[in-house]
């Protein structure tokens, strides 16, 4: 086991704690298993206690010790062997959180695609969940998808929910972010195989991301083969719809406990194909299927990439990607932008 060294450099950027945290991934990307992390000395007292804190959240204790002499931030050291945090040139990640996510734990919008800039990601995508900005916090729960009245009264009021504010919101950070940040949203179906996007909020994004991420319509009880059956058909619908991308195509089934339907991975892939959807690779949390992107290739289906960061910390954590996109022989410039102008 190795020492991760971080440089007065790396400790003085505003990125600092973000990049302990690249560095440790990066580390085992390596197949290495750091057991401590040397901080230079002479630290500011305060400075010293958020980096032991850091570490500490990795499980790894922090001691003082020479560091090497470098001048650049995104380097950081594997004992004697430096470790680039900075990510390969052609990197697009459709797929990320923002602070107004239910499901976001400690992410802020402008922190996270600042760090994401720096690393080296070409574009940065936020497509923030729909139904979390329509719905209270219990929507996690999902019970507004087979209810269409509930879904239709908050429509019909002024703010609906907190979308008209996130909308505003994004278009004040639009100029302050530049063309490299792109905003999306991230869209279930509801009532029947309805898209749950209000009409008047289809507009102003610059791409919008599918998912299914409940079934509608089952009962419980339900048989493997009557839920991959349910599952296929609201796939079915959401490719009828304006979407650029497929989230997670298969995560429903381990999530939800169920045996992933592998035979289903080439229909899937063709329909993808045929309805020019890009399949999304994405590592958060999920087990993961190579095989039926391998399909995907084999049937013409465009490929996206997406962290689904829910935490600014993980934001640009395309080191797994890189390794599915080494797996499956795929270069970066054939894969990564899907059909978003």
């Amino acid at each position: 086991m190795d020492a991760i060294l971080l440089t007065p450099a790396l400790t003085a950027s505003p990125f600092g704690l973000f990049l302990l945290d690249k560095a440790l991934k990066a580390a085992h990307a390596a197949g290495a298993s750091p057991n401590r992390i040397v901080l230079p000395r002479g630290l500011d007292p305060a400075l010293r206690a958020r980096f032991i804190g850091e570490a500490a959240r990795q499980g790894l204790p922090c001691v003082e010790g020479p560091t090497p002499d470098s001048d650049d931030p995104f380097t950081a050291f594997l004992a004697e062997v430096p470790l680039d945090l900075r990510l390969p040139a052609g990197l697009h990640d459709w797929h990320a959180h923002t602070q107004f996510a239910y499901c976001g734990r400690g992410i802020d919008l402008q922190d996270a695609a600042a760090l994401s800039l720096a690393l080296g990601v070409e574009t940065q995508g936020f497509s923030e969940h729909a139904f979390a900005l329509y719905f209270p916090g219990d929507a996690l729960k999902f019970r507004w998808q087979g209810n269409p009245a509930f879904v239709e009264q908050v429509w019909a009021t002024p703010g609906r929910g907190r979308m008209a504010a996130y909308r505003e919101w994004v278009k004040s950070l639009r100029p302050l972010l530049g063309p490299r940040v792109r905003f999306g949203l991230e869209v279930d179906l509801f009532g029947g195989g309805r898209f749950c996007l209000a009409p008047e909020d289809l507009e102003g994004w610059d791409y919008l991301i599918g998912a299914v991420h409940e079934v509608e319509g089952l009962t419980p009880g339900a048989t493997q083969a009557e839920i991959e059956s349910a599952w296929l058909r609201d796939v079915e619908r959401l490719l009828t719809m304006p979407i650029a991308i497929l989230a997670h195509p298969f995560r429903y089934f381990p999530w939800a406990g169920l045996p992933v339907p592998r035979h289903l991975y080439r229909p899937v892939a063709r329909m993808l194909a045929q309805a020019g959807i890009a399949a999304e690779i994405n590592h958060h949390k999920n087990p993961f299927e190579l095989d039926f992107f391998r399909a995907c290739l084999e049937e013409g289906t465009r490929i996206s990439l997406g962290t689904d960061a829910h935490v600014t910390r993980d934001i640009a954590d395309l080191l797994p990607h890189l390794r599915t996109l080494d797996e499956l022989g795929l270069p970066l410039s054939e894969t990564l932008r899907p059909a978003i102008q």
